[in-house]
């Protein structure tokens, strides 16, 4: 299985978590409604971080992820941008598994 790259336990209810790949990929994970989901960290607009000032990646009601740069909100399930510069276009979702143990894994990595 491939290596982990967090842990579920890092990840309370709608919450999210940044951090940086073995391979340099800068990614996140985020939780909404017990579903947990990994992007890129990437706006599809202009490329830039989505990172919210605080290292956040939820908009204040924790349901939409939120570009901290232009204020694009994506839904947490499919990375797809409904409002903003960028809406009907998808971050890149990153496949993931999470193991018994509450382990998070890059599925097929």
């Amino acid at each position: 299985m491939a290596d982990i790259i967090a842990r579920l336990g890092q990840l309370e209810a709608s919450a999210s978590y940044g951090l940086t790949l073995p391979d340099g990929r800068h990614v996140f994970l985020v939780r909404v409604h017990d579903q947990v989901s990994a992007f890129v960290n990437r706006c599809p607009h202009q490329g830039v971080p989505l990172n919210l000032p605080e290292g956040d990646f939820l908009e204040a009601g924790g349901e939409l992820i939120q570009c901290g740069m232009h204020g694009a909100l994506f839904l947490p399930e499919t990375g797809e941008c409904v409002f903003g510069p960028c809406q009907g276009r998808f971050l890149e979702a990153l496949p993931i598994s999470i193991d018994a143990e509450g382990n998070i894994h890059l599925a097929g990595e």
